[in-house]
C-alpha cells in the first residue's frame, strides 16, 4: 500500500509540473508551439500546440494574424481546421490482491499490491496535455461581414501575450 501512495504521489507531482500555460513561440515538433507552411502566395496552413483548447485556438489564430501583416495584409479568412489532443495527464494502474496458498508444509495467505506506470506514461505526465489546433488561411486586404474573416491587428493587439506588449 505504501508503493502505491508513492506512486500516485510522484505522478501527481510530475503532472503538476506540465501545468500552466503555453510560451508562445515557435514548436520544435515535439512541444508547445507553432508551425507553418505556406501553400500558395495567399494561402497558409497554421497550427498551434498548446496545453488547452482556448490556448491552441488562441495562439493559431495570433500566429495567423502575425503571417497576414508580414505578408502585407490585414485580414485573413479561416476556410478550414481541426483540433485533436492527447486526452490529458496518464492515468495510474493499480490492483490490490488477496488470496491464499499452501508453501510445502506451510498454508497461509498472502497480499498483493501492484502499481503499473508506464514510461510512455511517465513522459505524458510529465508533458501534461496537449492539443494542436490547426487552420487554414486565405489573405486578404480587406475586411467583410463574414465570421470567418478576421483583422489581423485587432487579433495581435488582443490576443498576443502580455510579455510580447510593449
Amino acid at each position: 500500500m505504501k508503493h502505491l501512495i508513492i506512486s500516485a504521489c510522484a505522478a501527481l507531482a510530475l503532472t503538476a509540473c506540465a501545468s500552466g500555460p503555453s510560451a508562445y513561440g515557435p514548436s520544435d515538433g515535439n512541444s508547445t508551439g507553432f508551425q507553418n507552411q505556406k501553400i500558395q502566395n495567399d494561402r497558409f496552413r497554421v497550427s498551434y500546440t498548446g496545453r488547452t483548447e482556448a490556448e491552441a485556438r488562441d495562439f493559431a489564430l495570433l500566429r495567423a494574424a502575425e503571417i497576414t501583416l508580414a505578408e502585407g495584409y490585414t485580414h485573413f479568412k479561416v476556410v478550414g481546421g481541426n483540433i485533436s489532443g492527447n486526452g490529458g495527464p496518464a492515468p495510474i494502474s493499480s490492483s490490490i490482491g488477496v488470496g491464499g496458498g499452501n508453501f510445502g508444509r506451510r498454508g497461509g495467505s498472502y497480499s498483493n499490491v501492484n502499481v503499473g506506470l508506464g514510461v510512455g506514461d511517465v513522459a505524458r505526465a510529465v508533458e501534461g496535455s496537449k492539443v494542436r489546433e490547426s487552420i487554414e488561411i486565405i489573405l486578404q486586404s480587406s475586411g467583410s461581414q463574414d465570421p470567418n474573416v478576421y483583422d489581423a491587428k485587432d487579433i495581435t493587439d488582443n490576443i498576443r501575450p502580455a510579455v510580447f506588449k510593449n
